[in-house]
């Protein structure tokens, strides 16, 4: 740790913590990582060089020691770790129990009031759908998402998102524009991984927020793109479930004129027509045949006459079964309930 380095170069975000334990163990937590503990320094700062490999630059960290002593670090991609060239001592350790308690104090200010700054600095540069511009890390990490899911590796792409959304909503707010941008992307990813009822799902949490915030034009666009996964879904108890999200979605956002809401409802109701499941097609009954020509007539007659000279009983000529089709009407079927429409959440404090 004895290589200084500037960081202006290195952004904000992320900022991944090391903790070092009395028994020499270290604890390592951070976005797009799992909290995990490791036997040694060199194991945990391996895990961040693998973060910083996947967004393809340094990245941040502070090590914590034991004695209280705190280490502002930068980790790159290949493992090389460099001491942050702050201007100003290092973090003495505290010799006493009621100095370590402020400590921990300042660094609970000094995380909030960099949670303050990059909410100020996510504002400015929210990402769009699509391919997003600008928003500094967290464009480079939905630009990942992106690359996965071009590439068709939906899986990685829908951890990863879910990760990040987790991470930008529990920094800005779920309700921020770059948090709305993630979950964006991060329902698109959701869907094409094989789960368009989620996808839906979250589509429709971004749609209503930013309804909330005023802004019409992207609560539609998102609404349009959730009401188009729906239409594409084609098995019918599946779209049933995705239509209780959408309708209350469009109840809230029903486009120019109440069109956008005719036509979902519409839809609803030809899914609500429509047999779950098409008929497995039976089996045909055992039919027997009725006695029609008079050639076997004839025959049935001379066997009759042979048992009645003999004493037999003679059997009853048999009797003819339907082989009519079942009736093809679909079974009645309840319709589910719906949910009523969202409160407006600003209002409801």
């Amino acid at each position: 740790m004895s290589t200084m380095r500037e960081s202006a170069d290195v952004p904000a975000w992320p900022v991944y913590a090391l903790t070092v334990h009395d028994d020499g163990r270290v604890l390592a937590s951070g976005p797009l990582i799992e909290t995990s503990g490791h036997p040694t320094r060199a194991a945990a700062i391996e895990v961040v060089a693998g973060a910083a490999g996947r967004l393809g630059r340094s990245v941040r960290a502070t090590a914590s020691e034991p004695d209280g002593a705190v280490w502002p670090l930068i980790v790159s991609p290949d493992g090389e770790v460099s001491e942050v060239k702050t201007g100003r001592p290092r973090a003495a350790a505290p010799k006493k129990r009621q100095e370590k308690r402020a400590e921990k104090r300042r660094e609970k200010r000094q995380e909030k009031d960099r949670g303050r700054r990059a909410a100020t600095e996510g504002s400015a540069a929210a990402p769009r759908p699509g391919a997003p511009e600008g928003g500094g890390a967290y464009a480079e990490a939905l630009a990942q998402v992106t690359g996965h899911l071009d590439a068709g590796r939906t899986d990685e792409a829908q951890a990863l998102a879910t990760q990040l959304d987790t991470q930008v909503a529990g920094v800005l707010g779920v309700s921020h524009p770059v948090a709305l941008g993630v979950r964006e992307v991060r329902a698109r990813a959701t869907a094409e991984a094989g789960d368009p009822v989620a996808g839906i799902q979250l589509y429709r949490d971004v749609a209503e927020r930013w309804h909330y915030r005023g802004d019409a034009g992207q609560a539609e666009a998102v609404a349009g793109r959730a009401e188009k996964l729906w239409t594409g879904i084609t098995d019918v108890e599946r779209a049933l479930s995705a239509g209780v999200a959408v309708v209350r979605m469009r109840n809230q956002i029903p486009g120019e004129g109440g069109a956008a809401l005719a036509s979902v409802l519409a839809h609803r109701e030809r899914l609500l027509r429509t047999p779950a499941t098409e008929a497995a097609p039976e089996a045909p009954p055992v039919t027997t045949k009725p006695v029609t020509d008079a050639g076997t007539a004839k025959g049935a007659e001379a066997v009759a006459g042979r048992g009645a000279a003999a004493g037999a009983e003679v059997p009853e000529p048999p009797v003819a079964v339907s082989s009519a089709p079942r009736s093809s009407r679909p079974r009645p079927r309840t319709a589910p309930s719906w949910e009523r429409p969202a409160v407006n959440a600003r209002k409801a404090g």
